[in-house]
């Protein structure tokens, strides 16, 4: 059974979305750390606005990040989309029950699933417990407005600490899995 894994950039107060505010804490511990978690995955499940983001950008960037971007760039995308219907870059759309759909996606042999950012797609997954592992990597900052990780969750999730890192650049990166 495969693993569902997220990789999460979140800021002090909780922000998770529009994540031009981690672009003065990016090293080479945090691009490390995001391969390890690429490389070890055989698709990448996302929510619609970062597919959109991520699909305007990698196909552009494959040059400049090498064997990231290539595996960015070939490996298979599920996507969680109720308008998108005909999508690129490697990547279906996740027709009717997300949670049901990623459930299957997990009882599939190989790699794991990587979830990178799409904050309303986590708070669904986390909430029918179908995420196995959360990267947080937590930002000093504080964005003051935005998506909070979490905010639809609506229900007590416990977590266990599976390990802690920090960077040079302060970003505490903290794995939980489920309590």
């Amino acid at each position: 059974m495969k693993k569902l894994k997220l990789a999460m950039y979140v800021s002090l107060d909780g922000v998770v979305d529009d994540p031009a505010w981690t672009r003065p804490f990016w090293n080479d511990e945090l691009a490390d750390l995001q391969a390890e978690y690429l490389y070890a995955s055989d698709a990448l499940v996302l929510g619609r606005v970062t597919y959109e983001g991520f699909a305007a950008a990698w196909p552009g960037m494959e040059e400049s990040t090498g064997d990231f971007g290539r595996k960015m760039n070939s490996m298979p995308k599920h996507v969680a989309s109720r308008t998108l219907h005909e999508l690129d870059w490697n990547a279906t759309t996740i027709e009717g029950d997300v949670a049901a759909a990623v459930a299957a996606l997990k009882q599939g042999s190989g790699g794991d699933l990587l979830v990178y950012g799409s904050g309303t797609l986590v708070d669904e997954l986390a909430r029918r417990r179908l995420v196995d592992e959360f990267r947080l990597m937590v930002h000093p900052v504080v964005v003051g407005s935005g998506k909070k990780l979490f905010d639809g969750v609506g229900e007590t999730l416990d977590f266990r600490l599976t390990g802690t890192r920090t960077t040079g650049t302060g970003v505490a990166v903290l794995t939980y899995v489920p309590a």
